[in-house]
């Protein structure tokens, strides 16, 4: 990388080259000049395609104004160049400024893509590029880190972030790319979490140390007739495998400034990144705070002076981006739990919901706040009443489409065990933890001892005997999110054991075709005739028990509200059942014995997908189709 060194390349003070100035940028208009007046600088030009009010042209003074960068560039040989204009232009202007030979200052996000960032960052190899995340030049920022790398906070158990602001009508009508998530065919992703929020995202992932993720949850809701977020949540788990929940709005009821927290076993620190503020335990204390330019004038001054966010450094928050921009469609919030406050629409309760997000690090749908569209579609936790002879687990209930459509059923009275969807084992070492009678090889179901079902502190469920003794203990996730023309629901049950644990089904025990147990899902109680099961390779009923394929469909042809269910993930056999009861799920002992030994993991991974109406083959959503087609399903592709 090359230096500028104490004195620019025309022998004084960095000379830089602004581009935009007539909207965010006017901000870094003002940094500039006074950095000039101090001596750190020189203003050399600025690129800006409409005419400057009074105060921009009183900054700029007699300095050159053009609309044409390449021009400009040649003729004021900057040192530095700053872009400051909407996200999609960043690409095109910044390979100008490379192209000159000058260092370069991108605006936050630094591009609308994972592939134009991937490429940029390629483009700058040979220059200094930073990136304008002013919070990370904060000293509570650096503060915090070290606090976390140190281990003074003790175990972090989540980092979580809520915002509270409020924009209003103009805010959408301020620029033709506002709000937007396309703009004349190219990405802008003009969204809460990457735009105005964007801090959040790489603060929480500067403290935790970690420039990578390994999964993303998004929650994208928005309340105006826009494209993008302006209400979400969002999960994440660093490379580091920290959890970090960032639970934001701009249709607040009282805005407040975002803060910060970072969970440990030993303190509780809260950061206030737009004000330099760290508390710890009560404890106040402000910071100082370094701009990106004076930041990358240091850098260039003196190399050891490190890059506050240097670009190649942005992969974890760009990731992010990167899903924000690919996911579905943010789903419109019900005007039931909207209210107008002048020119501002305000999410009823939304101030809280924030709040208790990055309290409680869990998301909208898990906090079952009403507005919440996967909230409604998923209920997890126990029944209020538990029928005599079941063994009461947490599990989801009512799940419902986004039309509301309920599609599980709940302690019916022919298996009064079955509930909702989740993990169900009738065998543990012989103790039944799902409930009714048991059966056994050579002696048919059987009256045997049920267990219990427990979750710890940590959330883990605990599979137990009749006495309490933990048999099994199970990790489990669920993730839901929006998905073009319905939702996804992805569960994965992770099984460890302290000592060797055989789990057993009927099946396994002798009892052809009955080898449930393992994930399961109860339908509610529909006519037999309406419900079709399909494969890759057929269509039926029954007649797929126990077939082992890469996904399996239900369809729901009901007259008045149709619905689709589309299952993959698992390579056990399918557990179906239509003509006694509906019901499906992933048998993990299907004809034989699970072994769960110490250090030997059973996994048990399932991912749904729901949709109102019945898609067909060839993926068209209709009414009443012909659910009979053996062709392969588009949507599974």
């Amino acid at each position: 990388m090359s230096e500028v060194g104490a004195m620019g390349r025309l022998g004084g003070p960095p000379a830089v080259v602004l581009v935009g100035a007539a909207g965010y940028g006017r901000g870094y208009l003002r940094e500039i000049v006074a950095l000039e007046a101090a001596g750190k600088v020189v203003l050399a030009g600025v690129c800006e395609v409409v005419p400057l009010d009074p105060e921009g042209l009183r900054l700029v003074g007699g300095r050159p104004v053009s609309p044409d960068l390449p021009r400009l560039l040649a003729d004021t040989g900057p040192d530095i160049g700053v872009v400051s204009t909407p996200m999609h232009t960043h690409l095109p202007l910044a390979r100008h400024v490379v192209a000159s030979g000058a260092h370069l200052l991108v605006e936050k996000p630094p591009t609308p893509s994972l592939r134009q960032w991937r490429e940029l960052v390629a483009l700058t190899s040979g220059v200094a590029c930073q990136v304008g995340f002013q919070s990370l030049g904060s000293g509570a920022v650096r503060r915090l880190a070290d606090l976390v790398r140190r281990g003074e906070l003790g175990d972090v158990t989540g980092i979580g972030v809520h915002g509270a602001w409020s924009r209003d009508d103009a805010y959408y009508s301020r620029a033709p790319w506002a709000g937007r998530r396309t703009l004349d065919g190219q990405p802008v992703v003009d969204g809460a979490l990457t735009n105005p929020y964007a801090h959040a995202i790489a603060t929480a992932l500067a403290v935790d140390g970690s420039d990578t993720v390994s999964s993303i949850e998004l929650e994208l809701l928005r309340t105006r007739d826009i494209e993008a977020d302006d209400t979400s949540c969002l999960r994440l788990r660093t490379g580091r495998g920290t959890t970090v929940v960032v639970a934001v709005t701009l249709c607040a009821e009282v805005e407040r400034e975002p803060v910060l927290v970072v969970h440990g076993s030993r303190h509780r620190a809260e950061l206030h990144y737009t004000r330099d503020r760290l508390v710890v335990d009560g404890v106040d204390e402000v910071f100082d705070h370094v701009s990106p330019l004076e930041n990358l004038v240091a850098h260039l001054e003196n190399g050891s002076v490190p890059l506050q966010s240097p670009l190649a450094a942005c992969g974890g928050f760009m990731n992010v981006l990167e899903a924000v921009r690919t996911a579905a469609e943010p789903v419109p919030i019900n005007p039931k739990w909207l209210r107008r406050k002048g020119n501002r629409v305000v999410v009823k309760g939304i101030d809280d919901a924030v709040v208790r997000s990055a309290d409680e690090l869990r998301t909208f749908a898990e906090l079952g706040v009403p507005w919440s569209v996967l909230g409604r579609a998923a209920r997890y936790g126990r029944e209020a009443v538990v029928p005599a002879g079941v063994v009461s687990r947490p599990a989801l209930h009512p799940v419902r489409t986004l039309g509301g459509t309920v599609v599980t059923g709940e302690h019916p009275e022919d298996h009064p065990w079955h509930r909702g969807m989740g993990m169900a084992l009738p065998d543990v070492d012989g103790v039944n933890l799902w409930g009714g009678r048991s059966y056994r090889r050579g002696r048919g179901y059987v009256e045997g001892e049920l267990g219990q079902v427990r979750q710890a502190e940590d959330g883990t469920v605990e599979w137990c005997d009749s006495f309490g003794a933990v048999l099994l203990r199970e990790r489990r996730e669920i993730r839901r999110r929006v998905v073009a023309g319905g939702w996804e629901l992805a569960w994965t049950s992770v099984l460890s054991a302290d000592a060797e644990v055989v789990l057993n089904s009927p099946g396994s025990l002798g009892r052809s075709g009955a080898g449930y147990g393992g994930w399961f899902w109860r339908l509610p109680d529909v006519d037999p005739a309406l419900v079709r099961v399909v494969t890759p390779d057929g269509c039926g009923g029954d007649d797929l028990n126990g077939v082992v394929a890469d996904w399996l469909a239900v369809v729901v042809a009901d007259p008045v509200a149709p619905w689709t269910a589309v299952l993959s993930g698992p390579r056990d056999p399918w557990f179906v059942r239509v003509s006694q009861y509906r019901g499906v799920g992933s048998a993990l002992c299907w004809d034989r014995p699970r072994l769960v030994r110490p250090g030997r993991d059973v996994a048990v991974s399932v991912v749904v997908r729901l949709y109102d109406g019945v898609i067909t083959p060839e993926g068209a959503l209709v009414g009443q189709p012909d659910v009979r087609s053996k062709r392969r399903w588009d949507v599974m592709r």
